[in-house]
């Protein structure tokens, strides 16, 4: 979904039983949660900060890679959205 600061998550439970989120398509960041829902909702936050920390750097905005089955689609937070659409235009 270009322009639209969507991008699938990829979630597994660590050896403590925490919930840890990754985005493939920015290589780098994580965070947890005790439970799926709480490691969902941080996942938002770290959208936030991956997509401002690529912005800080002058980096080109990663595509969203498709999402299979079984990986969440996370929404960027409608602030930092509307800052990236301006930076990629």
């Amino acid at each position: 979904m270009p322009g639209t600061y969507t991008y699938p998550a990829y979630i597994e439970r660590d050896c403590d039983g925490r919930y840890v989120v990754t985005f493939p398509d920015f290589g780098w960041g994580a965070t947890d949660g005790a439970t799926r829902q709480e490691a969902l909702a941080e996942a938002a936050d770290l959208l936030r900060e991956l997509i401002a920390a690529t912005m800080r750097e002058g980096m080109d905005l990663p595509e969203a890679s498709r999402t299979s089955k079984g990986r969440p689609l996370i929404v960027a937070p409608l602030p930092i959205a509307l800052q990236a659409a301006l930076y990629d235009a």
